[in-house]
């Protein structure tokens, strides 16, 4: 991606050493209130420019530079690396962690043959412990150090993008993911994406196009309702009693956007539903559009209601 010139944020590992070099100079920054995320105050994060070298394997001969297939070649791109802190992520990746060490110990000692474990039960048996053996008993005995300085380290990732340089905006693209994917499903649930018969490979490509585009409106709009949101309910001024009418409204419209997901949403409008309300043994009928929090709805987002 970055030798296409793609923009990007994915996950990178932070056992990479150079990653690793870069968590613990950032270890202070971390722990500043500076460094809370603005919508999930469980995290801190801070961002790094680097300029940062890579290696990549030619995969084509050049025969002008006499460079040769699959040879090593090294390039530098300017990065941001994004790094995060959790201590809930920490608590959990330490509890996880060391209850895996105490299965493969509980293995081993019960007589477990090491060759038997999968290969990251292995790996981690020969990094995490030393073996004894004193006649037909097995002692298995703990690599404090080698636990210790894995456990520093849980609690954080590291997001890598070569444009994205805020972390909290990064991380919030980055949760899109999630959302994208969850989008892909309903995709195929709702707009007939589980039936890919068709007659030839253009019109599955027309119909994953036609797809894509209505993912586009529909994160779209999800964007559009969030910055909605900032908006509603915010006094300027003197409030007057009219003024202070309309932030009830927008605050009713705020706290229903909050406790409803966007295809929930979306389903309210889909078809006009009638419900029968009996107020003083009289029968009124509220329609799908025409309540006020649904008039002052399409009107936020510049939808004509007439």
């Amino acid at each position: 991606m970055l030798q296409a010139g793609f923009d990007f944020i994915t996950l990178a590992k932070n056992s990479v050493t150079w990653i690793r070099t870069e968590i613990d100079k950032q270890r202070d920054a971390l722990d500043n209130f500076k460094s809370v995320c603005p919508f999930d105050p469980t995290i801190h994060g801070v961002s790094v420019l680097l300029m940062h070298t890579f290696e990549k394997k030619r995969k084509y001969t050049n025969h002008k530079s006499g460079t040769q297939k699959g040879s090593s070649e090294e390039f530098s791109r300017r990065i941001y690396l994004n790094i995060y802190f959790s201590l809930s992520k920490q608590l959990a990746d330490k509890t996880a962690f060391e209850a895996d060490l105490f299965e493969i110990k509980t293995l081993l000692e019960a007589g477990t043959p090491l060759n038997e474990l999968s290969d990251s039960a292995q790996a981690k048996a020969k990094k995490y412990f030393t073996l004894k053996k004193w006649g037909s008993k097995i002692t298995v005995v703990a690599n404090n150090k080698a636990i210790a300085d894995a456990n520093s380290y849980h609690g954080y990732f590291v997001l890598v993008s070569n444009k994205e340089k805020d972390p909290f905006e990064c991380l919030r693209k980055y949760r899109r993911r999630e959302t994208i994917e969850s989008f892909f499903k309903a995709g195929k649930q709702h707009t007939d994406g589980t039936r890919i018969r068709v007659w030839n490979a253009d019109t599955l490509r027309g119909r994953m196009f036609v797809q894509f585009v209505s993912l586009c409106y529909y994160e779209y709009l999800n964007e559009e309702i969030r910055k909605l949101k900032k908006t509603l309910g915010q006094k300027n001024g003197d409030i007057s009693h009219d003024t202070q009418t309309i932030l009830d409204k927008e605050l009713k419209l705020k706290s229903w956007l909050n406790n409803t997901p966007l295809y929930l949403q979306l389903q309210w409008f889909d078809t006009v539903e009638n419900v029968n309300v009996s107020v003083k043994l009289k029968n009124h009928r509220w329609t799908t559009e025409i309540t006020m929090r649904d008039a002052l709805y399409l009107e936020k987002l510049g939808v004509s209601h007439d």
